[in-house]
């Protein structure tokens, strides 16, 4: 048999086509045609060519016919016209090589125990069996200096004895200070001479060099760290076919191309859990010297937003000054101003902070660049698509995208669904390119937008929980979309997933010295504290709202803030500091520093309070002048809360027949929407009534009605005296069996749980007289009168 027959039939075996052997080859398919008919002989160099393109050995071949000289490619690498060309002498054949590219591995490495586990899924036999389907490719991804490439190289080390024929390493320059990302020819290139690829053979184009990477690699075991790639552009000419190789993509952005046409496996690092990075600040400085003050190793670890290449970058300060205690360099990062300094690597520009986030934000175009910056002076750290198009000035579809844009780049992480979150290091670094890049009207319309915003959503879901209640401030800026809720529990909800947001904004509100942010916020948040009972929250706000009022030029503000503070500190049980600050805002109304509206809320709110410490005649002499007051303002859910509270304080000195005028009268007025709270204790009162004067069947009817009021407005409280006061009135009907379970459901409601809880033993809940009860908790809010 020829060499040409033997060619053919070894290429046939293959299954490779005769064009397919001519792009990997880099000889016509003409010439190789004739080689293989016998027409022209073979020769050293074809023979070479076609076995590393086969992927076998040259002996496979067997000898060239010696008549044939051979012919070398010409200066663009294609080769000369056989015909024609001068013979070189013959070469000498080309040993198979095994690369071992890996660079050293990290000096430093902790942490990764979970990230390393996972990656080793790649060698395992089920995904997939070795020598079956395509390559194995994982993307290692996340934010600047989080670790990617630590881990890649820590990880590549570990399974270098699994991968025979050797480890190929590309630092692919997507993100750096080196400029444009590597193109996929220059990097083939040294693949292929590291394979031993003679340069001579190597082709001019990528898809021909692509193609010679993969026929060099059919029948080799060989991983592939392919570092710091900015695009799956940039990484599919580099992938392999052979099902041996593994590949590992490490990369800012989430490479989503890849998981979709490549099927790769997507691994994404966050920060250090908290002890982890404690433990690589042990390995960097010692165990002596964290253990020696634990506490500023746990601070240092969190003002370096537990990231390795800032911890490092902090550990390596203290190292080359033995004297910098860990207290010494956390005060050097307290500030935000100074942290990104402090976090730079006094010898290598690449290893600051600063730096090594910029190359993830230059590769941005300019709509989401100066997202990025706007979106990171939210005072919070989490952002949704409603919250950045308020920032933005822009719809929340807009937004949305944006967003996505950024969390695919890592400048932001996706904390929940529809909910992405920053890092606090880029957050402060996205506030420094806004104070130097955006104007500072731009950066204070935003930051109004956001302020509003919030606002109005907080004033909306206000009016839900609290129907009949007026606005706290004026209609929506410019620009800004405010949420809108379907039912009371969409507003709670709302509530509750932005109440971490709100407080921020609360707390740099006041400091950022704008004081209707700082106490209308506080103002529009105080129905849903009073319902859902947070009242550390709601006392911390309840403060900074007074702060902030002492400085409005609205002479409002300080009296309704003053009586959000006092109804906060009567719910946290604090009735002495809650009296004072009610007190306050009483007197202040009567020196007309608010509206009719806001006094008969404070004379409302007192009351409570003294009622509570079983001063019914003088809560009674307080409300007098709330009624008149409500009926002036035409507000009709303050008139029936005087009401009510009214007939409260009859029933507690036993003045029934006023008491049952007063409730039957606030329970006949028309509202302004569903309260179901206001009404629901006016028929718990009422109850109280009819089992006072032995009309047994009316007060269950009442407390029946007053228990699925409570239910439906979510107020445990009045909830738990529902149960109590029907289980009473069940008792006296001689029907003791219905009243235990509810008698159980009132114990596990008033401690804070969800169902009832276990039987108590009997006995446990004694009957009471309505005077023994205490008052329900029950608020209005006064108006801002806007």
């Amino acid at each position: 048999m020829t060499f040409g027959e033997r060619l053919r039939a070894l290429r046939e075996e293959r299954g490779v086509s005769l064009g397919e052997l001519a792009r990997a080859t880099s000889y016509s398919k003409s010439y190789l045609s004739r080689v293989e008919t016998g027409r022209r002989p073979g020769n050293e160099l074809l023979a070479a060519a076609c076995a590393r393109a086969l992927g076998v050995a040259p002996e496979r071949l067997g000898p060239p016919a010696a008549a044939d000289p051979p012919k070398a490619p010409d200066a663009v690498g294609s080769p000369c016209n056989p015909e024609a060309a001068p013979a070189p002498p013959p070469p000498v054949a080309v040993p198979v090589a095994v690369p071992v590219q890996l660079p050293p591995a990290p000096g430093v490495f902790a942490g990764r125990e979970a990230a390393l586990a996972e990656l080793d899924g790649a060698l395992s036999p089920s995904r997939p069996r070795w020598g079956e389907g395509g390559p194995r490719v994982w993307v290692l991804d996340g934010m600047g200096g989080v670790g990617k490439t630590a881990l890649a190289v820590q990880w590549a080390h570990r399974v270098r004895d699994r991968f025979p024929d050797g480890v190929l390493f590309s630092d692919l320059a997507g993100h750096g200070s080196s400029g444009a990302p590597r193109e996929p020819g220059e990097v083939l290139d040294g693949f292929l001479r590291a394979l031993g690829a003679d340069a001579g053979t190597i082709p001019p184009r990528v898809p021909e060099r692509s193609a010679l990477l993969r026929t060099l690699l059919a029948e080799r075991r060989v991983l592939l760290v392919l570092d710091n790639a900015a695009a799956p552009a940039q990484v599919r000419p580099l992938l392999p076919g052979a099902p041996g190789c593994v590949v590992l993509v490490t990369s800012r952005t989430r490479m989503a191309g890849l998981v979709v046409r490549e099927g790769a496996r997507r691994v994404t690092l966050a920060p250090l859990p908290e002890e982890r990075a404690v433990e690589l600040l042990r390995r960097t400085l010692g165990p002596e010297r964290v253990d020696a003050d634990p506490a500023a190793a746990g601070e240092l670890v969190r003002r370096c937003g537990r990231l390795p290449l800032a911890l490092l970058v902090a550990a390596e300060r203290a190292l080359s000054r033995p004297g910098l205690t860990l207290t010494r360099v956390n005060e050097e990062l307290r500030s935000d101003r100074t942290r990104l300094h402090v976090l730079a690597a006094a010898d290598d520009g690449d290893s600051a902070l600063r730096t090594v986030f910029s190359w993830s934000y230059r590769a941005l175009a300019p709509e989401p660049a100066r997202a990025f910056r706007l979106l990171a002076l939210h005072p919070g750290a989490a952002l949704t698509a409603e919250t950045a198009a308020a920032l933005l000035g822009t719809t929340a579809g807009n937004a949305h995208e944006l967003l996505d844009v950024l969390a695919d780049v890592h400048l932001l992480e996706l904390e929940a669904p529809e909910r992405f979150r920053f890092h606090s290091l880029l957050q402060v670094y996205g506030r420094e390119l806004a104070e130097s890049q955006d104007s500072q009207r731009d950066r204070a319309a935003a930051l109004d937008r956001l302020y509003d915003w919030y606002r109005q959503g907080a004033d909306a879901a206000g009016r839900l929980l609290e129907p009949g209640a007026r606005p706290v401030g004026a209609a929506p800026l410019p620009g800004v979309r405010p949420p809108v809720f379907g039912a009371a529990e969409d507003a709670v909800a709302w509530c509750e997933a932005h109440l971490a947001d709100l407080l921020s904004l609360i707390r740099h509100a006041a400091l950022a010295g704008r004081p209707p942010a700082a106490w209308q916020l506080p103002f529009a948040l105080w129905s849903f504290f009073h319902r859902q009972h947070h009242r550390a929250e709601w006392l911390n706000a309840a403060r900074i709202a007074v702060a902030a009022a002492a400085d409005s030029t609205d002479p409002r503000a300080l009296t309704v803030s003053l009586a959000l503070l006092g109804t906060a500190q009567l719910h946290a049980e604090r009735p002495v500091e809650a009296e004072i600050h009610l007190r306050r805002a009483l007197e202040r109304c009567a020196d007309g520093g608010a509206e009719p509206e806001s006094e008969c809320a404070a004379r409302n709110h007192l009351a409570e309070l003294i009622l509570r410490q079983g001063r019914a005649a003088e809560a009674l002499e307080l409300l007098g002048p709330a009624l008149p007051l409500a009926r002036a303002t035409g507000h009709r859910r303050a008139e029936r809360v005087t009401l009510t509270n009214l007939g409260d304080a009859s029933l507690r000195l036993g003045r029934l027949a006023d008491a049952e005028r007063f409730l039957l009268e606030g329970l006949s007025l028309r509202s302004t929407g569903p309260d179901p709270r206001t009404e629901g204790l006016a028929l718990l009162h009422l109850g109280a009534v009819h089992r006072a004067f032995g009309r047994l069947p009316q007060a269950v009817g009442c407390l029946r009605r007053a228990l699925e009021l409570h239910r439906a407005s979510g107020d445990r409280w009045a909830r738990g005296r529902a149960l109590e006061q029907l289980g009473h009135a069940l008792v006296a009907l001689g029907r003791p069996e219905e009243a235990v379970p509810l008698w159980h459901e009132a114990l596990a409601v008033l401690a804070g749980d969800v169902a009832p809880a276990a039987p108590a033993a009997p006995g446990l809940l004694e009957p009471s007289g309505p005077e023994a009860s205490r008052r329900p908790r029950f608020r209005l809010r006064p108006s801002t009168g806007s």
